[in-house]
């Protein structure tokens, strides 16, 4: 089956291929945190948890896509408040799927973690944006508690002989915090992580946009070259881009993601997960929140092949949609004042997306000799 569009006269055919890769599900927008930097402190969503029956449906449709190598505990919110965390964990890998998630660790009790071990989970990325004995006002709190659940991570690792899961580092860096760069992966090399994201902040406030560092107010160069001499071995180490460039990326539409919120919408990507301001180099802009189908009402595979997502995919993919972010028009441009549409008619709108810029980079997994990281 295929899908019929033209561009400018030229017949474009896009299969319907059920070639979905990666399956993230948000169980819960919910967090035991409040990280002052978290968009989800300024967004306008109600909080919900995901019903178990619900999960169970979605995992049924996910047998449908023959390519689908790993489903991802994300989305904004912590999965382990979920109170059928490990039920959920369990069941997928009952299933035979690999398993990845992304926590701040807090919750990751001695048992829990133990489990994850036995499990055979193979991806666990933890938050942590600070040295311990140096916190700051942006970042996660008390990251003490956090390097102590990693540390009893890497532990029950070696305990057990396993080498799954591969174990990364998330780090948001914004002026509070670039000057430890270098430092904080001195710190964590003695852990034996297998990788270490860096990524920048979005802000969601005012406050927020005059402490990001791709701006070009800080010089970056000496701590990136200090990290790329030392070369780390033993963990891989993943740098975002610090300035705007011209070339545009999406690994959630590359590596053939699709999300699914905690109420069943499906969703391209975390950037339209939910609704919340961003600001981008200082400019305001309201994301909306953009589904295509939910998953309570369709099956996966349904929403997946649909027309209008297969569509946005190819556009994504090929970079059809316009460049707000350095358009000389645009503080004068409603288009550029959310991301309902574009004046290109795209909806939803991409064009001021920090992530396609891989100025915002998420864990989505690469998998590398049969291991993700």
């Amino acid at each position: 089956m295929f899908h019929e569009f033209y561009i400018d006269n030229v017949k474009v055919l896009i299969p319907a291929e059920l070639d979905l890769k990666y399956l993230y599900i948000e169980v819960t927008n919910r967090c035991n945190l409040r990280c002052e930097m978290c968009f989800k402190q300024y967004w306008e969503d109600e909080e919900g948890d995901m019903d178990y029956a619900l999960f169970l449906k979605i995992l049924d449709d996910a047998e449908k896509f023959p390519d689908l190598r790993l489903i991802y505990f994300g989305g904004v919110g912590e999965p382990t408040v979920h109170p059928k965390f490990m039920d959920m964990v369990r069941e997928v890998k009952k299933r035979g799927y690999a398993v990845g998630i992304s926590t701040n660790g807090f919750l990751l009790t001695d048992e829990r973690i133990k489990e994850l071990v036995e499990l055979g989970v193979d991806l666990v990325y933890i938050s942590l944006d600070t040295l311990p004995v140096q916190p700051t006002k942006l970042g996660h709190v008390m990251p003490s508690v956090t390097v102590d659940r990693l540390k009893k991570l890497m532990r029950a690792k070696k305990e057990k002989k396993s080498e799954i899961p591969h174990v990364g580092v998330e780090v948001v860096v914004t002026k509070e915090n670039y000057m430890q760069m270098v430092e904080i992966a001195e710190y964590l090399s003695q852990f034996d992580i297998n990788s270490l994201l860096f990524s920048n902040i979005i802000p969601v406030n005012e406050e927020h946009s005059k402490l990001i560092v791709y701006d070009g107010s800080v010089n970056l160069e000496p701590y990136i070259n200090q990290m790329h001499a030392r070369g780390y071995k033993g963990f891989l180490l993943k740098l975002p881009e610090f300035e705007l460039r011209t070339e545009r990326h999406c690994d959630f539409i590359e590596k053939k993601v699709a999300v699914v919120r905690w109420d069943g919408e499906v969703a391209p990507c975390y950037r339209f997960l939910h609704n919340y301001p961003e600001y981008i180099f200082g400019r305001e802009k309201k994301v909306m929140a953009y589904s295509f189908g939910n998953v309570r009402d369709k099956s996966l595979m349904e929403i997946w092949t649909s027309r209008e997502y297969s569509w946005f995919r190819f556009l994504v993919k090929n970079a059809i949609y316009p460049s707000c972010t350095d358009c000389s028009l645009v503080d004068s441009c409603s288009f550029a004042q959310d991301t309902q549409s574009d004046c290109w008619s795209n909806s939803p709108s991409c064009g001021d997306c920090l992530w396609a810029r891989r100025i915002v980079l998420c864990p989505v997994p690469m998998e590398m000799n049969g291991k993700f990281w």
